[in-house]
């Protein structure tokens, strides 16, 4: 009985010490909408997390850049960046042995639970990698890191420092592949933060203090097979509002400056005759510096290829994600400005040789190929274009442009979609 009782007394006082930890986990927090906010630039020691809680949020293939496979034990947070300001992160286990895998998402409304459950949107950063015990087993974002995206097996331990803004919310996802294990620190790194402006009213005058400056564009238009110039009409759009009239419009241009806001990001479309539409991104979010745009545009000729690799899919699926918007608009555009002009469009996947068992997976890669041309294919048919004017096929990966990716860039390159001119009436 006194052994008992010594027992029980040992497991009380270690349950009241749990209590009063700072950095608990619950259960709970396993789920996405019961994430926990870090409030501070570091959270934890905490305890272990266990299990997947009651939703399995966050699945996927075993390759795939986006997701793991499946959530083993894991816990959500938030936070909210105090400043415009580059994020670098560190996952940091309490035991080495643990292997500690996350994916970070931007916040995007009333829908996200349900949309991160459901794979309609795409985080802004993973790493998936096998934990590097020479390094602590850490894991998170760094300024040096080349990949914003990492898969599962052997690969950097760190994705790419990311830049947030005041008044976003992120939601990391933090799984640990082994069960029984130990907990860990989160570190949030924020760096080259921007002041917010200042406004001090006086008696006399209103004077406003660090002022951010304008970003000059130097942009250039180009035929992509003979490098000559181009004359085209360009407009230039904020980001995700191209349905609205264009900030700038240079009509029958070779080359222009074009003054745009920092801190933005912009979508430059091209028109010019004979050629196919072209819809260009640019970001002032990382410089104040002057900075130049090269746009090539492609021929419409018998047998061009025009490759679209801003046609960007939700892993594993046929469904866009938000960025290609702009580059399906302006195919649709051209077929509009031409209606002689006939089609096909063509799918390709990536898996390189560098991804395990890539071999194995031919007929589902060849399968969401030709799922992700007909998407583009029923988006022109949506957007007004005749059916008969265009054909689709997939090729699978059997055409990468780089079989040996092992970078996101590369990746991305490999996962695109083609237009091949058919005819001109």
């Amino acid at each position: 009985m006194k052994f008992l009782f010594a027992a029980v007394v040992y497991f009380l006082f270690l349950a009241q010490v749990f209590s009063q930890t700072k950095y608990v986990i619950k259960p709970e927090n396993a789920d996405c909408s019961k994430a926990i906010e870090i409030k501070d630039t570091i959270f934890g020691p905490t305890n272990a997390p266990s299990g997947f809680g009651n939703v399995m949020e966050i699945s996927g293939d075993k390759n795939s850049l986006y997701a793991f496979e499946k959530e083993h034990n894991t816990v959500w947070y938030y936070f909210k960046p105090w400043a415009d300001c580059e994020l670098e992160l560190d996952i940091i286990p309490v035991n080495s042995k643990d292997d500690y895998d996350f994916v970070l998402y931007k916040y995007s409304g009333k829908t996200f639970f349900v949309d991160v459950k459901e794979n309609k949107i795409q985080p802004v950063r993973t790493c998936i990698s096998r934990n590097d015990k020479k390094n602590g087993s850490k894991t998170g974002l760094k300024k040096m890191a080349e990949d914003e995206f990492i898969h599962s097996g052997p690969g950097a331990s760190y994705s790419k420092s990311i830049f947030v803004k005041k008044g976003e919310v992120y939601y990391l996802c933090v799984d640990n592949v082994y069960s029984k294990g130990g907990g860990h620190t989160i570190v949030l790194h924020y760096s080259g933060c921007k002041k917010p402006v200042v406004v001090q009213k006086t008696q006399s005058k209103t004077t406003t203090t660090n002022p951010v400056k304008p970003v000059m564009v130097d942009i250039k238009v180009f035929d992509k097979e003979t490098q000559n110039p181009v004359k085209a009409n360009l407009k230039i759009y904020i980001k995700n509002k191209t349905a609205v009239d264009p900030l700038l419009k240079f009509d029958s241009v070779m080359a222009c400056k074009a003054s745009l806001a920092a801190n933005g990001s912009f979508v430059v479309k091209s028109e010019a005759n004979n050629f196919f539409d072209n819809a260009n991104i640019i970001s002032t979010m990382v410089t104040t510096e002057p900075l130049s745009l090269k746009i090539e545009l492609s021929r419409i000729k018998v047998g061009q290829n025009v490759v679209f690799e801003n046609i960007l899919f939700v892993a594993g699926r046929a469904d866009f994600i938000p960025e290609s918007g702009a580059p399906l608009q302006v195919i649709a555009n051209t077929m509009k400005r031409y209606p002689g002009l006939k089609i096909e469009i063509q799918g390709h996947v990536n898996c390189p040789s560098s991804v395990d068992n890539c071999d194995k997976m031919e007929e589902t890669n060849l399968q969401l190929s030709i799922d992700r041309a007909e998407a583009v294919f029923k988006y022109l048919i949506k957007a007004g274009i005749n059916p008969n004017r265009m054909t689709f096929k997939g090729f699978g990966a059997t055409k990468m442009i780089y079989p040996d990716a092992r970078s996101e860039d590369k990746m991305e390159k490999n996962r695109r979609v083609e237009i091949i001119v058919m005819a001109v009436e």
